[in-house]
């Protein structure tokens, strides 16, 4: 038995939930405070800058880690290839990353909080056209009543508009929502056969000269912004944890709950962007986006309750 049955096992052993789950909500966190620092970063520096070095900061950290790994006898499986890994890459940490910030330059933030949010429909259609994950009843409900919570939360931004000026906008959006579920499906064959740490130093090295040559002409007018101490602890945060220590934890949840059950927690992110709001900017949340924080989490526990079932286990071991 190679390690990652021995893992496998161990999860089962344990219920099979809690370390998944508690991984996916810890990206969660991660995600939804990053929303305003970022916002607040952004607001003094160029956004593909901004964007350059933080996923430098992320890939020296995430290779760093996946080294230690390598050292201590964790290397990838036969089978996997450049190829896969490449491609990996360009999903989740090459062009997802692009089109999500050309579109927020190019459409309002609640167009596109309302289109991120379906990201989980669609993560859970691909995965089970060609992974055959198949959600029971109950977790379709779950996974709808949390999109509903969702949709509420992101008409609150109160700039939420169909309008021609922001087709383009919106539709890159939509292909920065598509490509985060493609590569989420994708990644599901080869996290049998890499670990979650390597996959994501491996996609974030591969796609970083990519960054980097997309800010270059910009770096120098980004220097005196550069210069405080506030923006490099907001890329620290950004790089060390977001864009950083946060992917192997989502990796590790879709290798262990599956690529639909995984991106519903991302569901959570607005809420917890709420909260962070609330404490760090002061300002405080509607009853609207409390009404829809309710319905996300009611949602994520009908998602959750379903996966428990008896009957979806000996569906899915059948």
């Amino acid at each position: 038995m190679n390690e990652s049955q021995t893992v496998d096992v161990k999860l089962k052993d344990r219920g099979s939930a809690f370390w998944p789950d508690a991984s996916l909500i810890g990206v969660a966190l991660i995600w939804g405070v990053n929303i305003p620092l970022m916002k607040s970063g952004l607001e003094v520096v160029d956004v593909y800058v901004f964007n350059a070095i933080r996923l430098v900061v992320s890939a020296a950290v995430l290779a760093a880690f996946a080294l230690r790994e390598w050292q201590r006898g964790v290397k990838p499986k036969a089978g996997i290839s450049f190829r896969q890994i490449l491609i990996h890459g360009l999903f989740v940490s090459a062009i997802y990353q692009l089109l999500f910030l050309g579109g927020i330059a190019t459409t309002t933030s609640g167009n596109t909080a309302l289109i991120i949010s379906t990201v989980p429909i669609w993560t859970a259609l691909l995965a089970r056209i060609f992974l055959a994950e198949r959600l029971r009843v109950l977790a379709w409900w779950g996974l709808s009543i949390a999109l509903v919570g969702t949709i509420i939360v992101a008409l609150q931004k109160g700039d939420v508009a169909v309008s021609r000026q922001h087709l383009v906008g919106n539709i890159t959006v939509l292909g920065a929502a598509m490509m985060w579920a493609s590569g989420t499906v994708y990644s599901r064959s080869l996290l049998t056969r890499i670990s979650p740490m390597q996959l994501a130093a491996a996609s974030a090295v591969v796609a970083l000269p990519i960054h980097l040559l997309v800010a270059a002409g910009r770096y120098g007018s980004s220097l005196p912004a550069l210069q405080s101490i506030d923006l490099w602890m907001i890329i620290l945060y950004a790089g060390v944890l977001s864009s950083g220590l946060a992917l192997p934890m989502w990796n590790f949840g879709v290798r262990h709950t599956g690529a639909a059950q995984a991106a519903i927690i991302q569901n959570l992110i607005p809420v917890i962007a709420i909260l962070a709001t609330w404490v760090g900017r002061g300002e405080p949340p509607t009853v609207a986006q409390v009404v829809g924080g309710i319905l996300i989490l009611g949602g994520l526990v009908m998602m959750r309750s379903a996966r428990r079932s008896p009957t979806d286990s000996k569906s899915r071991s059948a």
